[in-house]
């Protein structure tokens, strides 16, 4: 056998073992996002995708002519009833229309939209914090969301857009409207429900040295008033980026609660909501900055001592009371875990400790709640 004959031999032997071996082809999974309502007698792009969505669930062996007739309506109404918790029974309904509104769409979205949603939950508490994360599959710009008409402002960070909203410690039990939409369509409606907190009835006391001090049960509440005034105005500015790129940390290195979350404070006709954390500490324990921001507050007042508030961008606020020691100034940019103070016992404060607070656009969240949350 000559040269050449043994090349040819060698390059078909080749060709035969490259032609057994598996052809691995990675398809590119299907996606549409459903912002339209559709109804019967329609025709197009929309309807197409919507009859290979059904197809998708065995429910459509019809070819995709992208006309809404006899045969997609009932294919609606039998995947309305398959998926009937979260399409019907919610909205009062036992049996399938056959037309496609948000609740049906919703469900379209989450199994085969290009928009991929992340919720922290849908059922929270009054303090709570609700935490959504969207990662569009299309060129978005701009996503708008709304919880009973309190609109949620969204952030584009990087790939995904982040929105947060703090539920109030006063807000209303129930069940509540989750849109979420851009300038395109509603891509998802969903019901967030929120529960009572129970807040305990503790004494709001009074010591001898503070007595001494001039300090009184009404004189706390009044310089309550007035330093939750002055702190209101500084939490109104919203910076709409984040200056974090990393989870949120703890602001000490162990954490024993003393005083909960929503407490009310109470002494004769005298009541104060407490809407933070008391955080076992001796005076001089290192207070750290729970994330990267910027240091808008670092003043002595007279009933929440020094105290340290840091705008972590995107309407997150953190506040630091009674501390000992400041080690951050006004102005100042700090980074995650930074040391930003010592703890102490100045303003009204029984014993040394520090109070630890995280506002949300103004509002007061569980702020132990809001880091692992934060987390996720």
């Amino acid at each position: 056998m000559t040269k050449a004959q043994n090349k040819f031999f060698s390059f078909l032997l080749i060709w035969i073992l490259f032609l057994c071996l598996p052809l691995k082809v990675k398809s590119a999974q299907w996606c549409h996002d459903f912002l339209r309502d559709l109804k019967y007698g329609q025709k197009g792009e929309e309807i197409k995708a919507l009859q290979i969505a059904l197809k998708k669930e065995g429910l459509f062996e019809e070819p995709s002519t992208g006309y809404f007739g006899l045969l997609t309506f009932q294919a609606v109404k039998s995947f309305q009833e398959k998926y009937k918790n979260e399409i019907l029974y919610p909205f009062g309904f036992k049996k399938g229309t056959g037309f496609v509104g948000i609740a049906t769409r919703t469900k379209l979205n989450e199994l085969y939209g290009c928009t991929k949603f992340s919720i922290s939950s849908l059922s929270l508490e009054q303090g709570d914090t609700l935490l959504i994360k969207i990662n569009p599959g299309s060129k978005i710009e701009k996503i708008n969301g709304a919880l009973n008409f309190r609109k949620i402002i969204f952030s584009k960070i990087e790939e995904n857009f982040i929105g947060i909203l703090g539920i109030s410690v006063k807000e209303k039990p129930g069940n509540y409207d989750l849109v979420i939409d851009s300038h395109e369509g509603t891509f998802l409606k969903k019901k967030v429900k929120i529960s009572e907190r129970k807040f305990q009835i503790t004494e709001l006391l009074v010591t001898k040295e503070l007595e001494e001090k001039g300090i009184t049960h009404s004189k706390i509440k009044e310089e309550v008033e007035k330093e939750n005034k002055a702190i209101y105005e500084i939490l109104q500015f919203f910076t709409p980026f984040p200056y974090f790129k990393e989870s949120f940390v703890y602001p000490l290195e162990k954490i024993k609660v003393i005083g909960d979350f929503g407490n009310i404070r109470k002494s004769g006709k005298v009541a104060i909501q407490h809407l933070g954390v008391d955080l076992e500490a001796t005076t001089g324990t290192p207070v750290f900055a729970i994330n990267d921001g910027v240091v808008k507050l670092s003043k002595e007042l007279p009933n929440y001592g020094k105290t340290i508030i840091i705008d972590h961008g995107l309407g997150i606020f953190s506040l630091y009371l009674h501390l000992n020691e400041f080690k951050v100034s006004e102005g100042q940019k700090v980074k995650r875990g930074e040391i930003i103070a010592l703890s102490g016992n100045t303003g009204y404060s029984i014993s040394p400790h520090l109070h630890f607070s995280v506002k949300i656009n103004g509002i007061s969240v569980d702020p132990l709640r809001f880091i692992e949350i934060m987390k996720k």
